[in-house]
């Protein structure tokens, strides 16, 4: 299995394809599995490169809090080892976090934002879930969250997707959960920052995501947005709706990788 060795920590990544480098960053709890729909087709045509955040499936567990500037770093060093420059950016959720806080120091071609956030979460959810975790495991917070009604209907009641989200959790060590948790709830605002991203980008949020609301935000300060929404769709947009999730970003890499 690929595996690069940093400074502080051993990440786990996949490269696939030829052609102009497509970066995919996963969802806190997530893995290079949260992508298993849609990394295949961006290999058709493009290097695709996913990786797992470190403390997150097959990479490492440092023993401290993971700040985002820990995470930028990771991502920096792995496309330097494999010699990458000017890639596009996908992140999602935490990896939104990522993707921006890379292109306000270094060179991409584009930007792909989905169920983005701006700024540190409100700690209280996140603490509940971080007790949760330490106390029932990774799947005990999918299924609390569930019940609490934070999950889409397109998520919850498809037993494919569901399948998919449980088996991303599972793969999440509760250690590495926790360290990434503490490290997000430090993130600074990046509002006044989005007008410095001067590059392509596209936001991208399913009508159901709780975190749309931070859709004006961005196209308030990013200075070359599009925005997209998918119907229906709740946070978890390559798990629930891979194919539009794929319509909608495929014509913008095509775009910008010109």
């Amino acid at each position: 299995m690929p595996h690069v060795v940093l400074e502080d920590v051993n990440l786990y990544f996949q490269r696939t394809g030829l052609g102009r480098a497509v970066v995919l960053i996963h969802h806190l709890a997530g893995s290079t599995r949260s992508w298993k729909y849609v990394y295949p087709v961006i290999t058709d045509e493009y290097m695709t490169v996913t990786y797992d955040l470190r403390g997150h499936g097959l990479s490492s567990i440092p023993p401290h809090d993971y700040l985002i500037e820990d995470h930028v770093d990771d991502l920096k060093n792995l496309l330097d080892y494999l010699q990458v420059s000017d890639p596009i950016l996908i992140g999602h959720s935490i990896g939104s976090l990522i993707a921006m806080g890379y292109a306000l120091r270094y060179p991409v071609r584009g930007l792909v934002l989905l169920g983005a956030i701006y700024k540190a979460p409100d700690p209280m959810n996140y603490m509940k879930y971080v007790s949760i975790v330490a106390n029932f495991g990774m799947e005990a917070l999918a299924y609390y969250r569930r019940n609490m009604g934070e999950f889409s209907k397109l998520l919850t009641e498809n037993p494919r997707a569901w399948n998919d989200l449980l088996e991303v959790y599972r793969m999440s060590n509760p250690r590495g959960y926790i360290n990434t948790v503490m490290g997000l709830l430090k993130a600074k605002d990046h509002s006044e920052l989005l007008s410095e991203i001067d590059t392509n980008t596209l936001v991208i949020y399913g009508s159901e995501d709780r975190l749309k609301q931070n859709k004006d935000i961005f196209l308030a300060g990013l200075r070359k947005a599009d925005y997209h929404e998918i119907p229906g769709a709740g946070h978890f947009l390559n798990i629930e709706a891979p194919e539009q999730l794929l319509e909608t970003m495929k014509p913008f890499i095509d775009h910008v990788s010109r």
